[in-house]
């Protein structure tokens, strides 16, 4: 099965997707995979119709629940091949996106653009969450760019009477926050609920694949780049 225009996309959030995935891998899920399955597995009730719902479309589980062979052949991979089992499955899922959309470019504009005509419509949002996330989790992000920074200018804004103040720019959180992270963080449980161990860390696992997507560590002194392929300037 692939996600196609002609039936629901995915969107459900990528940390229920993928911490499902380790579940599997770790110590298996049951069978046959059920909304009673996903809320023993720590899916918030909110989530569980969009997941199974993922899950499906996505190729992972059957109508009937049952695990694919696409998800038994994520299982078993060594964990050298991990990433790369991801990839191709990703890959097929998502071959009609593809056509339109490089994920390894991280351009959210486009990849907004590619589910334009994708149902239903008031979830696109999250559809790209849900790509950016998965492929994030699959090694296939933009490469790193630095450039050597600009040497300050000198001149009349040296000049005490003409100087302008120094206010640092705001950073790009500030400005709102990636796609990929509203995504992540919409999965977490209500307040007061609490979750397992478990849970958090297969949480804190996603994230940080997930927030190094969003923002690439850059080498000391280089210039970071917002979400826009702009440079900040810190004065």
């Amino acid at each position: 099965m692939a996600v196609t225009k002609d039936k629901p996309a995915p969107y459900a959030p990528p940390s229920a997707i993928l911490e499902l995935i380790g579940r599997h891998r770790s110590r298996g899920l049951p069978s046959p995979v059920t909304a009673e399955v996903l809320g023993r597995a720590g899916i918030a009730n909110s989530l569980i119709p969009r997941t199974l719902q993922g899950l499906q479309s996505l190729d992972l589980i059957d109508e009937k629940g049952q695990s694919t062979e696409t998800l038994e052949g994520i299982r078993l991979a060594p964990e050298a091949e991990y990433k790369q089992r991801l990839e191709e499955w990703l890959n097929a899922a998502y071959a009609d996106v593809l056509a339109y959309v490089d994920p390894s470019e991280g351009n959210e504009t486009k990849v907004r653009d590619a589910f334009r005509s994708y149902q239903p419509v008031g979830q696109q949002s999250r559809m790209v969450t849900l790509f950016l996330g998965l492929y994030a989790a699959a090694g296939v992000a933009p490469e790193k760019k630095t450039q050597p920074r600009q040497p300050r200018r000198s001149g009349a804004a040296s000049s005490p009477s003409l100087a302008k103040p120094n206010v640092r720019k705001k950073p790009p959180m500030a400005a709102g926050i990636p796609d990929p992270i509203t995504g992540m963080l919409s999965s977490l449980p209500p307040q007061g609920r609490g979750w397992t161990q478990v849970e958090r860390d297969k949480f804190m696992g996603a994230f940080g694949v997930v927030l190094d997507f969003c923002f690439p560590i850059t080498e000391n002194n280089a210039p970071r780049a917002n979400q826009d392929g702009e440079e900040d300037s810190e004065t």
